[in-house]
């Protein structure tokens, strides 16, 4: 009897104390204003979530299945269902997958979509759940930019002038974004856009080639982060846009043992030349930044 009495006080003591512990993590983290930045390890995905202020919720980008979930449940407060922006750097499963699971569970109020549509089942079911979802869904070209509370979104890519003389037997849909049954590269019109709070910057490139590379390097300066093209690809990132924005600190999403080849020695090479922290999912796992 005293056995069993020992054993319940036992485990009403775990039970209190974990209580108490989630409420000081709560509290804590109640009172830390600074903006988190989450590279997520996502496989051979890309998914990065950026809590502004310990307010604002984005979402870049959701991976290519339910795998972004245990980040977003990681790192997004329990409490909060809302993700105010997310931004879809381009119509590949590897990037917009996740976001299929993500609206099982989270209410997204404004989503960034690419202008460039993807013909495939999965992504035409992906657009008919966004409009069940009441998203409310825009696009941004070159100049383009999103201000939330002391951050600003800048876009650099895709040039709307370049997209209009790229492709061809176009047609508008409904909704507004461009059918093309003829266009193929669709890593070519990925968003590339800097994400700065106050002296801090970071670029993302989606899997855009070593043309918009070179083209976008006369339109950035010199950033703090780089979230690596094309997941490390060599065919990705240029020596013209490496030596240009010099980052302190290069991030890839890459999955492990993947069949790609993917980081390449020669962007690795390129990167260790302008004297970049390298930072890879496939071995660091979620990447975290405090800004």
């Amino acid at each position: 009897m005293e056995e069993s009495l020992t054993s319940k006080k036992s485990v009403v003591t775990t039970i209190i104390l974990a209580i108490f512990i989630v409420v000081v993590s709560v509290v804590k983290n109640s009172f830390d204003d600074r903006t988190i930045v989450v590279f997520c390890d996502d496989g051979q995905g890309d998914a990065t979530y950026i809590r502004i202020d310990n307010k604002i919720d984005v979402l870049i980008d959701a991976g290519s299945d339910r795998k972004v979930l245990q980040c977003l449940g990681k790192y997004m407060p329990f409490f909060d269902k809302s993700i105010e922006l997310a931004i879809l750097s381009h119509p590949q499963k590897d990037h917009f997958g996740g976001f299929d699971y993500i609206l099982d569970r989270y209410k997204i109020n404004l989503l960034i979509l690419n202008p460039i549509n993807n013909e495939a089942i999965s992504y035409q079911s992906l657009l008919k759940k966004l409009v069940y979802k009441n998203v409310k869904l825009k696009s941004q070209y070159l100049g383009d930019a999103i201000k939330i509370n002391n951050t600003n979104i800048a876009f650099y890519w895709p040039n709307k002038t370049y997209l209009d003389k790229s492709i061809y037997e176009t047609t508008k849909l409904s909704n507004g974004f461009v059918n093309n049954k003829s266009f193929l590269n669709l890593n070519k019109f990925s968003y590339v856009f800097t994400f700065k709070i106050k002296n801090k910057s970071i670029l993302f490139t989606g899997d855009i080639d070593k043309e918009v590379s070179n083209k976008i390097s006369g339109y950035v300066e010199n950033i703090d982060i780089l979230k690596v093209p094309h997941h490390g690809s060599k065919n990705g990132a240029t020596k013209k846009l490496i030596e240009k924005v010099r980052p302190k600190i290069a991030v890839i999403s890459v999955g492990k043992n993947n069949s790609y080849g993917h980081p390449h020695k020669d962007i690795l090479d390129l990167l260790n030349s302008v004297k970049s922290r390298i930072k890879r999912t496939d071995i660091n796992g979620n990447i975290v930044f405090k800004l």
